[in-house]
């Protein structure tokens, strides 16, 4: 800790402890002025913090979102969802700072799986750069590397799965220490954060996490929240692999260039000055579709299975068939197969019908439609996919799995919340199989 303990000679520490004795003199704030402060630094921690992350919704899209459940048109609704997680997380650390506990493992995996609100399939390449879908799980640490190769071609390498536990054992056993030799909380926060990102827990959601236990750590000792701006994010990355090499003070340079930005965004409340900034004002932004999101709560299939099939499965289909019908002009022949019932292109309400009368399908199980296009007009060949839908309790799961067998590669796999707009759903399903109907007769019609 001693070589350590010289960090806190820095200059930028020097600064922020005299805005810190500036800002405390006017302590305690009034509710109204305390709220104002830590409402317009959390928007813009949710914001930034998200966006590092390459989340696509604009400033103002988040502050709609919200503030008011408002969702963005055209922006991947898995976004909106991330930052409902973080939010929450955030509601979540407060919490444990109120309860002022020690925090423990179980601690930060209740706030990673609040964060990634659901488990989530993402593609992935292994170090031999081979790309494949990998369930994304909450909570639960990594069971395989999640190494990356970076912008020059190396290999960044992070904690083997094998010794997270050990590793994070050790993390805690750090902080616990730091804290018991009074280090400061700045210089806590970044050390902190720059040992658990190289640790690298989890599968997913392992920036965002850690940028939350660092606040947690200066929350506690009445400093406020650092905002890794979204602009700064080359230079953030930078500071952190020269902290790979034991070398600290420029991240701890960054963190405390960040607070004081933050404190200074606290005297001009405490002036009774407008805190909004430029571009708080996000005037491109497009908003559609007022959608309250609530929790995901889990369903008794049996119950509301009627519901559920219609919603999923058959509205769906609804909205997928007629398109897929115009492609029926291609082949000779062209028909779609359910629970060994075949049924013309053009037929889909009698598809749908026996579908819906199907009692048969169960919590988890596979519900399988074959969609077949057969000797093509130009160029004889066939074209079978198979759309597997599965009903969880909390998620629906949509598969694309080509060719004549249904344990061939899968094309497309995603599952959506039930809390996921319906009609959003229908339309990246729909659209990823169109494309790849159109993709695969480009590539089979092309001459040379």
């Amino acid at each position: 800790m001693k070589n350590i303990k010289i960090l806190e000679k820095l200059d930028g520490i020097k600064t922020i402890d005299k805005q810190k004795k500036s800002i405390d003199s006017h302590r305690p704030f009034s509710k109204e002025l305390e709220n104002k402060i830590f409402q317009k630094l959390k928007l813009d921690w949710n914001y930034n913090s998200n966006a590092i992350e390459g989340n696509q919704l604009s400033y103002g899209e988040t502050v709609a979102f919200l503030n008011f459940g408002l969702t963005a048109k055209g922006k991947p609704f898995k976004d909106h969802l991330d930052i409902k997680g973080h939010n929450e997380a955030i509601e979540f650390m407060l919490q444990l700072i109120k309860e002022d506990r020690p925090l423990s493992e179980n601690d930060i995996k209740d706030l990673h799986k609040i964060i990634l609100v659901e488990p989530y399939l993402s593609k992935t390449v292994s170090p031999e750069g081979v790309e494949f879908q990998k369930e994304i799980k909450i909570g639960q640490y990594k069971t395989s590397p999640n190494h990356v190769k970076t912008v020059s071609g190396d290999i960044h390498y992070y904690t083997n799965p094998e010794d997270v536990i050990f590793e994070m054992n050790n993390l805690l056993q750090w902080y616990k220490d730091a804290e018991k030799e009074n280090l400061h909380p700045v210089v806590i926060s970044a050390i902190f954060h720059h040992k658990f990102t190289s640790i690298h827990p989890f599968d997913d959601g392992n920036g965002r996490l850690a940028r939350i236990l660092s606040n947690f750590i200066l929350l506690k000792h009445n400093y406020p929240v650092i905002v890794i701006k979204n602009k700064d994010k080359i230079q953030y990355y930078s500071t952190l692999n020269i902290a790979d090499n034991g070398i600290y003070e420029d991240l701890v340079n960054l963190f405390a260039e960040n607070i004081a930005h933050s404190f200074e965004t606290m005297q001009k409340a405490i002036n009774g000055e407008n805190i909004n900034e430029v571009d708080d004002l996000d005037k491109e932004i497009e908003l559609f579709v007022k959608s309250q999101i609530n929790s995901s709560n889990s369903l008794d299939l049996e119950k509301n299975q009627d519901s559920i099939v219609q919603k999923y499965v058959i509205n769906l289909l609804n909205y997928l068939l007629p398109k897929l019908n115009k492609f029926e002009s291609l082949f000779q022949e062209s028909y779609y197969s359910f629970s060994d019932l075949r049924f013309s292109i053009d037929d889909y309400k009698s598809l749908t019908d026996n579908i819906k009368n199907d009692n048969t399908l169960l919590l988890g199980e596979e519900l399988d439609v074959l969609i077949s296009f057969n000797d093509h007009i130009k160029d004889e060949f066939n074209l079978k996919l198979f759309l597997v839908i599965t009903i969880k309790k909390r998620t629906v799961k949509y598969e694309l799995q080509i060719n004549d067998s249904i344990f061939n590669s899968t094309e497309y796999s995603k599952m959506y919340s039930y809390d996921y707009d319906e009609a959003l759903i229908y339309n990246e399903v729909t659209t990823e199989i169109v494309n790849y109907i159109i993709d695969f007769i480009k590539k089979k019609t092309k001459k040379d």
